[in-house]
């Protein structure tokens, strides 16, 4: 018996309970369907000291071990979800195969009522801090995945949350910035901690080149009235942000550069190559 789609997991986690190990068969149906009654009756047969003493290593689905409150997250049983979160709240700190928790997987499919829930259950705070195997905090897959409501929530539910890079180098501040988000972008700039801005300066992954990326004026505007000397920084291969604006095509990033700094045209990348452009109707040549 397959699991079918969902935005929460990602392909390669569906599960096949056939591969299940652990989990009542009827545990798993009723949390898959969202029956709460035959939800709560299963639950009920589970012996207390595989609920109490040993919480979610009794209830994993195969391979991937992903609980009940993951199952129940990833297809938006909002009753069953609300139902844990209140009676069994240990399930929420749980990690899958994938270290994420159920907050991960509601973040990712942008669902803030989901969100709302399982960051208002008896929840510690610092498992906003808590990170997956690729190095994301639940806010981090929020912007990853272009959900600002969600990211909203997650920021308001502690502003100063310090939070580090993932293992791509992206910081929250880069991740906004490169989905367009201002008005996170803002939030995040204004941190009192200031560990948002400072990660974004890390690893080559400034928030100039994400804002870029993603074809941002209004962001690539917010970041020079706040922090001009961050568009200073180069990448990795020495290239300027009007370098990556030129790559890219994105002419008006390059006007906005150029207007700003047109020392920028004569700074070389590291095999001496300026950003050169070509007349306006033609394409742009790094």
């Amino acid at each position: 018996m397959s699991v079918p789609k969902n935005p929460g997991f990602l392909e390669e986690e569906e599960e096949n309970y056939g591969t299940a190990e652990t989990m009542d068969p009827e545990l798993y149906r009723a949390t898959t369907e969202g029956d709460i009654l035959r939800f709560a009756r299963a639950m009920e047969q589970e012996p207390p000291d595989r609920c109490h003493s040993q919480p979610a290593s009794c209830l994993q689905l195969g391979p991937q071990k992903n609980t009940v409150l993951h199952i129940a997250t990833s297809f938006a049983h909002y009753e069953i979800v609300k139902l844990i979160c209140k009676d069994l709240p240990f399930f929420v700190a749980e990690k899958n195969a994938k270290g994420d928790t159920a907050l991960h997987i509601a973040a990712r499919a942008g669902d803030s009522l989901l969100v709302m829930l399982l960051v208002n259950s008896d929840f510690k705070e610092g498992g906003l801090a808590e990170k997956n195997e690729e190095g994301n905090t639940a806010l981090h897959e929020a912007l990853k995945y272009g959900h600002e409501e969600v990211a909203r929530i997650l920021i308001n539910k502690n502003p100063e949350m310090p939070y580090s890079l993932n293992k791509e180098g992206k910081s929250l501040l880069y991740l906004a910035a490169e989905a367009g988000f201002v008005t996170i972008v803002r939030l995040l700039m204004d941190n009192p901690v200031g560990n948002y801005f400072i990660g974004g300066k890390h690893k080559n992954k400034s928030p100039v080149y994400g804002a870029i990326q993603g074809r941002n004026i209004d962001v690539i505007k917010l970041l020079w009235e706040r922090d001009p000397s961050s568009f200073q920084q180069r990448n990795g291969k020495g290239k300027n942000p009007l370098h990556a604006a030129v790559c890219m095509g994105y002419t008006e990033a390059v006007k906005f550069l150029l207007d700003k700094h047109y020392e920028f045209a004569y700074q070389n990348d590291k095999w001496g190559n300026y950003p050169s452009i070509q007349h306006p109707t033609k394409a742009f040549l790094i």
